[in-house]
């Protein structure tokens, strides 16, 4: 995410040169192939550490922290406000690659002893459909390391050993999607996490992302050129290895700050505690006055610090709870819908086209473990879609460099012929309702609403011409009823599409 070095123009390109390179997919190595079935995501885990509630296998589907996760509150030691805050720059802390099963465990045995620790991941999800894990980041304050999750893929899951001790806090920012990437990739949770992002929005500051509260408590401006990044670059650069340990050796001094204003009254958000258990809440603020007292040495929160402290872990708990999700069957009709939306003049046969092109585009990229876009650009598709090219030849001049569509092209050439023996009519996606917009209102019991209106055909009738006397009024009633007519013909011509796409359905899923 954040980055803690700026490089030269000549890194950069070097960069951006290596991210066009064809690297090897690293996922072909991994013990357990991925699986991109649309199927209900089952959980990883073969051993539960810090469990209230035994490992059930029976209910694989289900978030197995979930007990845990709802009676978890903070430890009262995490409620402390330390005044005196080190930021200590790159340069004064270690950085340790962990590669393999040796350092692995030297860093394991490490993190145990550990009470905070702060904690990052780089992903990729261009040559994945769901994505990949390139790299760890953990910093604990008096050493980075930096973790080939690539190479140690199949080894992680005793990370766990940390990540589900409560008595161990895990500091993230923006976490929705770290926490979702560690179930699915490596069966690693999250108990006791401190989200800065939620912390930035609790104090209502005026941006949360990481390189503005780098900037805002650190006075460091950090670089923007390693955000798209391809992280399965092996070697690492050096440019590039100061990016991403930038993302967590500063991490636990921000949370140290965060804590500080949360205290302060520097708050202009709005508290909502009524989630936090009430013998929690009161437990931990009877626990604080009693550290007061025995420990005078530590500064510990107020009344009301505490409570926005708890407010912040409150909001973090909820991100832990997310469940990771493989892409439904249907997501193709996500990327049609922002296609149609971007162009409003398909007609019958193009919308036709695209929606079949969109999925045959998405199982191709399931079977071959790749992201939609790069099976085919968007734009490849919308070319495809407005040319609908009546052989092969004319078919491969509208993809100057697509193997897949080569691979395919006698399916690619039957969806363009298909569409071309439709009625072309004279609806657009302007004037037609989308499949999937169907399906939706469907399934929340919502009745399709016709696209015809009899006001609206009025008013347009009324702007061309004054209607005069009765005989205009009578033409005008007759034109409005054929104009009915016209549009119920195609809407009944519309409802013979997703018959006809039911039909093939079988077949396709044959084809994953």
């Amino acid at each position: 995410m954040a980055g803690a070095v700026k490089s030269n123009s000549t890194s950069q390109a070097r960069i951006k040169a290596k991210d066009k390179t064809d690297i090897p997919k690293p996922q072909v190595n991994f013990k357990e192939k991925i699986n991109n079935d649309p199927q209900p995501f089952l959980h990883k885990l073969k051993e539960k550490p810090y469990s209230l509630k035994p490992l059930s296998f029976q209910e694989r589907d289900s978030h197995p922290y979930e007990f845990e996760l709802e009676n978890f509150t903070p430890d009262p030691i995490f409620l402390d406000v330390k005044n005196d805050i080190p930021l200590l720059p790159l340069s004064k802390t270690p950085l340790i690659m962990i590669d393999s099963t040796e350092g692995f465990e030297h860093l394991l045995q490490d993190l145990l002893l550990q009470t905070v620790i702060a904690v990052d991941l780089e992903h990729h999800d261009s040559r994945s459909y769901q994505g990949i894990t390139c790299l760890m980041q953990i910093s604990t304050g008096k050493s980075d390391y930096i973790v080939d999750t690539l190479k140690l893929w199949d080894q992680l899951q005793p990370l766990n050993q940390v990540f589900c001790n409560p008595k161990i806090l895990k500091i993230f920012h923006a976490a929705e999607n770290d926490v979702v990437w560690l179930q699915r990739d490596f069966g690693i949770y999250v108990v006791n996490l401190f989200d800065t992002c939620q912390a930035a929005s609790l104090l209502g500051l005026k941006r949360k992302g990481l390189a503005f509260l780098l900037q805002h408590y650190c006075q460091i401006c950090i670089s923007k050129s390693y955000q798209r990044a391809d992280w399965r670059i092996r070697p690492l650069s050096k440019e590039m290895l100061n990016y991403a340990r930038g993302d967590t050796h500063y991490l636990i001094y921000i949370y140290e700050r965060l804590k500080q204003d949360l205290n302060s009254g520097q708050f202009y958000g709005k508290l909502d505690g009524s989630s936090i258990r009430k013998e929690g809440k009161e437990g931990l603020l009877k626990k604080c006055h009693e550290l007061k007292r025995s420990k005078a040495s530590k500064t510990t929160a107020n009344d009301t610090g505490v409570k926005r402290m708890l407010e912040v872990w409150k909001n973090s708990r909820s991100i832990c709870l997310r469940r990771y999700k493989i892409p439904p069957k249907e997501k193709y009709l996500k990327s049609y819908n922002k296609l149609i939306e971007k162009d409003k003049n398909f007609n019958r046969q193009q919308l036709y086209a695209l929606q079949e092109l969109c999925a045959w585009r998405d199982r191709v990229a399931r079977d071959e473990d790749e992201s939609p876009n790069f099976v085919v650009p968007n734009y490849m598709l919308v070319t495809m879609t407005h040319h609908l090219p009546n052989n092969p030849q004319h078919l491969l001049r509208c993809c100057s460099y697509a193997p897949f569509v080569q691979q395919h092209l006698l399916h690619i050439h039957g969806i363009m012929l298909k569409a071309r023996e439709l009625d072309i009519s004279s609806t657009t996606t302007k004037e037609t309702r989308t499949t999937s917009e169907t399906k939706e209102q469907y399934k929340k019991g919502r009745k399709r609403k016709s696209t015809f209106s009899f006001a609206e055909t009025s008013q347009r009738l009324t702007k061309k011409r004054a209607i005069g006397d009765v005989s205009s009024i009578a033409k005008k009633s007759v034109l409005v009823t054929k104009t009915h007519r016209v549009e119920l013909t195609n809407l009944a011509c519309e409802k013979k599409s997703p018959a006809t796409t039911r039909k093939e359905k079988p077949s396709q899923s044959q084809n994953m």
